[in-house]
């Protein structure tokens, strides 16, 4: 009854926390009930052996690619710390209240059960209250699998121990407290050195942003500016097209026409209203940022630029910074290779459709014959490594007489 229930509590845990963008529901919920009762079965043949064989298969289930999946190894990893602490410490903290005969009797083996059942449900909340999950991932780094599968070991290795020498069980619980406030300590300081790191890197965006916030206000300030000195120029040209009408001199009266076309054409095409109009849909404040740097660069190098983005873009399905410095190094490619070709354009676009998040950047071709190619620049974007890290991320380019396309396509969960 304990190993039934232990195991059906963990997999409950491992359910709630692992939720991978690229597994069905119906396959997760097939493969975690499957698993469950392989899990029952070796541990009754193997027990206490059992936990690596029950961890290498569960990682060989849901894996997909053959890339290291930290996510999925760490979720597995701190299920099984918990199943552990939630099992070990009420049961060294309640034994002490029983007697040696009922240590194993229904009653105590249910109130373990108990607590292992009201431990995870804390847990969980803990875990959806600070959104662990997006933490892990976004984890790139075997630091924190090094971390918890250490924890566990020694964790393990302790319990193993007590079992082995009986006698010395206050000596050895010592060490067991010892060595727990160790690892919490180790932990500890890897979650604040990785704050601080974290923290620098925003300090950085920061910064961008209010450069580039600046720009964007400053640019706004001159329109305004433009347009106050339009209006006034605009009423006198009314004005005197009005008196030329008067006059009926039909001549006159379509040169006048002209030059206020030409007039308001000089000053609205010199506007950064269209450039920036459908800038207010990106809601994320990094991506805003970044494109209203390089909107402004493309602006500054004279190049024609259109850029859409007709809903609201609030989330990103991979870590937005990875996101930005893609669409940096892939933007500054294109500035590269239009800035020095004549009539150059550049279109830029954000799609959302069917859980699909696009982003789509369309520079002109050089009709002068180059030794340099758009593709040259790719090798800075680092495409197999984002391919490898995020399983979800889709990047797609080609060429023809006038454009080089450069499509990068993001899954949303639920696709």
């Amino acid at each position: 009854m304990r190993i039934i229930l232990t195991w059906l509590i963990f997999y409950y845990v491992l359910n709630l926390i692992y939720q991978p963008d690229t597994i069905s529901l119906q396959r997760k919920s097939i493969t975690m009930i499957s698993l469950y009762f392989i899990s029952v079965i070796l541990n009754i043949l193997l027990h206490g052996y059992s936990y690596l064989p029950i961890l290498l298969l569960i990682y060989g289930s849901f894996q997909t690619g053959r890339q290291i999946n930290y996510y999925l190894l760490n979720t597995v990893l701190l299920s099984f710390l918990l199943k552990f602490l939630s099992v070990i410490i009420p049961t060294r903290l309640l034994a002490p209240f029983f007697d040696s005969s009922e240590i194993h009797s229904y009653y105590f083996i249910l109130v373990i059960l108990f607590f292992q059942f009201l431990g995870s449900f804390l847990f969980i909340y803990l875990y959806k209250f600070f959104n662990l999950d997006r933490q892990f991932k976004y984890q790139d780094s075997a630091m924190t699998s090094v971390l918890l599968g250490y924890f566990y070991i020694v964790l393990y290795a302790t319990m193993l121990f007590v079992r082995q020498f009986r006698t010395y069980i206050n000596l050895v619980t010592g060490i067991l407290v010892f060595v727990l406030i160790q690892c919490i300590f180790i932990i500890f300081i890897f979650v604040r050195q990785r704050h601080l790191r974290d923290r620098v890197y925003q300090d950085k965006f920061s910064e961008e942003q209010v450069k580039n916030l600046k720009i964007y206000t400053d640019q706004l300030e001159k329109d305004q500016l433009k347009l106050r000195h339009f209006k006034h120029d605009y009423k006198n040209l009314l004005f005197s097209l009005k008196t030329v009408a008067d006059e009926q001199d039909y001549d006159a009266m379509n040169q006048a026409l002209d030059n206020l076309e030409n007039y308001s054409d000089d000053y609205l095409n010199n506007l950064s209203m269209e450039l920036y109009k459908d800038l207010n849909n990106v809601k994320n404040p990094y991506l805003k940022s970044l494109f209203i740097n390089k909107l402004n660069v493309i602006n500054q190098n004279n190049i024609i630029c259109h850029f859409h983005c007709r809903k609201e873009l609030t989330e990103t399905p991979i870590n937005i910074f990875d996101l930005v410095k893609l669409l940096n190094q892939a933007i500054d490619n294109a500035v590269e290779y239009t800035k020095s070709q004549e009539h150059s354009e550049i279109q830029l676009a954000i799609t959302q459709e069917n859980q699909r998040l696009a982003f789509i950047i369309n520079n002109t071709v050089s009709k002068v014959p180059t030794t340099k190619k758009e593709t040259d620049g790719l090798d800075l974007l680092h495409i197999k490594d984002l391919k490898k890290k995020y399983s979800n991320i889709f990047i797609q380019y080609s060429k023809n007489t006038k454009w080089f396309r450069f499509h990068i396509t993001l899954i949303t969960k639920g696709a």
